[in-house]
């Protein structure tokens, strides 16, 4: 062989190459092996949702609990107070909001039924008028459109009764995800200051800087993304609220807190979050939903303009590109959790292979930018006062 084919086939990136395809071939072959890998997934999925909820809940809680200790209270008890403040506003907040959410969810449940039938109505109504006539809707015939919506009905029921009969094992199961979320807060707030050294003891002496800089990187992104998503879903369900309420909607709270929920899921949540609120204003009157898009345009501007750029500007810098993909990509495979935490765990991911080709290879470093948004240049005004010189 030529020194060429040496240095391909000699090189470190073909051989980890071939060892990363070895390794997803070894993971494909055995997930055609059912009673193999059923038992893993069924652990992975009971154990992902209380550890997602507690990771969650320990970067918001996380601030305070710290913010107690450093007034000379013992972590221990800083837990306890910080869970019971939590808990003192939760209940706060539902004496005052409740009975109110309570009213509207349950007019709401009731008034559904006649909700879809005036729907599918106004649905039929604008196909048959004059304002798509310069369009052919041979293939949208309303019995179809009525037919499909019904379809679509009927499998939602049987989904319904068909959860209504494990009912009991629902209950089980979400009784033990309530008492399990608990524990694993506590134990996160209690010891999450010893995961990094108990990483770096089984790291080599020489690698032992490197990894330190990597957890704390990740640490420091994902607690930023995540407090700030939360409280930019809560001003945008705020504004929503007020929005709603200025247009007449009904049953505006729980369309907003719908809202405020959906905004959790980057660049699409908001707009999933006026779905209700479309379909709503279908059954009741249809310029509603311009009114809606109105709201949620002018929302939108505020939360680009204002709020983001404020709340997120010491988080990730994404491309708006390679957020649609990723989220594009992961529904598939993960559905609405996957949503969720792509966008943190591609910033872990990418921290800590830009660290590593940092720490190892520094020349390729910049490349590793093309991901982040181009930022515009700002001119610094150089003022410049010329006086009149004495003769």
């Amino acid at each position: 062989m030529d020194n060429k084919t040496n240095f391909v086939f000699g090189s470190k990136f073909f051989r980890y190459g071939c060892y990363l395809l070895l390794t997803l071939l070894i993971i494909f072959m055995f997930g055609k092996i059912d009673f193999f890998f059923s038992p893993i997934l069924s652990f992975i999925y009971s154990i992902i949702f209380p550890l997602l909820f507690g990771g969650l809940l320990f970067y918001i809680l996380r601030p305070l609990v710290n913010l107690l200790e450093r007034g000379k209270i013992p972590r221990i008890l800083a837990i306890i107070l910080a869970f019971i403040i939590v808990l003192s506003a939760i209940v706060l907040f539902s004496s005052y909001t409740g009975s109110l959410v309570k009213t509207q969810f349950t007019d709401f449940a009731q008034s559904l039924p006649s909700l879809y039938e005036k729907a599918e109505n106004t649905v039929n109504n604008l196909l048959s008028s004059n304002i798509f006539g310069y369009f052919d809707l041979s293939q949208l015939q309303t019995p179809d459109i009525a037919n499909k919506i019904s379809g679509f009905a009927q499998n939602l029921v049987k989904n319904i009764g068909k959860g209504t009969i494990n009912f009991i094992g629902t209950i089980t199961n979400v009784g033990s995800i309530i008492i399990i979320i608990p524990i694993i807060l506590f134990y996160l707030l209690k010891d999450g200051r010893r995961f990094t050294p108990s990483v770096v003891r089984f790291v080599p002496a020489a690698h032992k800087d490197n990894v330190r800089k990597i957890l704390a990187d990740i640490d420091y992104v994902l607690s930023n993304y995540i407090a700030g998503q939360l409280l930019v879903a809560f001003f945008i369900g705020l504004l929503m609220y007020i929005g709603y309420l200025i247009i007449g909607l009904k049953y505006s709270l729980i369309l907003a807190i719908f809202a405020m929920v959906t905004c959790i899921i980057p660049f699409f949540g908001p707009w999933l979050g006026i779905i209700p609120a479309i379909l709503l204003s279908l059954a009741d009157n249809p310029f509603t939903a311009v009114k809606i898009f109105i709201v949620m345009t002018i929302v939108q501007q505020i939360d680009n303009n204002f709020i983001s750029p404020q709340v997120m500007k010491k988080s990730m810098d994404i491309h708006p590109l390679t957020v649609i993909l990723l989220l594009m990509g992961i529904i598939p495979i993960f559905g609405l959790i996957g949503l969720i935490i792509v966008i943190p765990l591609y910033s872990a991911i990418k921290i800590t292979f830009k660290n590593i080709v940092e720490m190892y290879y520094p020349k390729y470093a910049q490349t590793l930018e093309l991901d982040k948004p181009a930022q515009p240049v700002k001119k610094k005004n150089n003022w410049k006062f010329n006086f009149p010189k004495k003769k």
